[in-house]
């Protein structure tokens, strides 16, 4: 069933008029004739009934007539949000931890501009909270946190989870027995007051580990720098430092089947769920995220 000939029948249900049809679409009387009863064919359904000089439709007539109004409201909407996407000079504010900003969003603005080059985008660093806050304020559009927010108005999207390691250089790991590790060398993890850090800690009971050498530093990114130099051994995520895990840089130590995992969520408002130029950054970053390969 081809769309131009469901578009034909809608234009005669309308006038129950075949030339007046065929004057509206710019047709032949004939073409839209045949076109109908093609339409006839494949349904093997009369649609339409003559009585003297009129036309009328058939019952089954009426039912398409609702399904093909139905059909073409959707075309519409769908033509209004490719306009509003290929015509629009609006901009989304994304907020985001500064590993995510770094490792990830190179290439998700990337493809995103790609597909929408006239969407200016805004890429902003900052803590969970301040994350969360801005995009309830509408500061930002659409935030990247770590773990999950279940808060009314909210709309919460988990697009990974990754396990706690914990790592050493290759370096170290050559030199040094793993329980010397800890005790010869500090232990460097990510600074932070909610969840990442509660994470943390419940890793660090599960290993019974206490550690009382530690260094903090504020990003991830700074972490892995650190450990790759051996100032100590680091605590992280698999997704973060996969590219030195694979090439064998980085070492993971004291390995368990007991893992801590980290999430990592989409937020923004539900009142903005229906935005097109949101909705369409938001989809992408579903189905790229856990593709990206971080960057060293």
């Amino acid at each position: 069933m081809e769309l131009r000939h469901l578009k034909s029948f809608k234009f005669v249900a309308e006038h129950l008029n075949f030339t007046k049809a065929a004057q509206q679409l710019n047709f032949t009387q004939p073409a839209v004739t045949a076109q109908i009863q093609t339409l006839e064919q494949e349904l093997k359904r009369e649609l339409f009934i003559r009585i003297g000089k009129k036309t009328f439709l058939t019952p089954e007539g009426e039912i398409l007539k609702t399904y093909a109004d139905q059909l073409f409201s959707i075309v519409e909407e769908i033509q209004s949000s490719f306009a509003e996407l290929s015509n629009s000079s609006e901009s989304v504010t994304i907020a985001a931890g500064e590993s995510y900003c770094t490792n990830y969003f190179p290439y998700v603005i990337s493809e995103y501009l790609k597909l929408y080059p006239h969407v200016q985008i805004k890429l902003i660093s900052c803590k969970r909270d301040e994350v969360i806050k801005g995009v309830e304020s509408k500061k930002y559009d659409i935030g990247i946190i770590s773990g999950e927010l279940s808060k009314n108005g909210f709309s919460n999207i988990v697009i990974a989870e990754e396990d706690i390691v914990l790592v050493a250089s290759k370096d170290l790991y050559d030199n040094y027995p793993e329980d010397q590790l800890l005790t010869k060398f500090p232990l460097i993890k990510y600074r932070d007051d909610g969840y990442y850090e509660s994470m943390i800690e419940k890793y660090l009971r599960q290993l019974k580990l206490s550690q009382q050498n530690v260094i903090e530093f504020g990003s991830l990114d700074g972490i892995k720098k650190a450990v790759l130099n051996n100032i100590g051994v680091g605590l992280g995520t698999n997704g973060c430092i996969k590219k030195e895990i694979s090439n064998g840089d980085l070492i993971p130590i004291l390995v368990t089947n007991k893992k801590v995992k980290i999430k990592t969520s989409i937020i923004s408002l539900k009142e903005k769920e229906n935005l097109v130029i949101i909705q369409s950054f938001i989809n992408l970053i579903q189905k790229n995220w856990n593709s990206i390969s971080t960057i060293g």
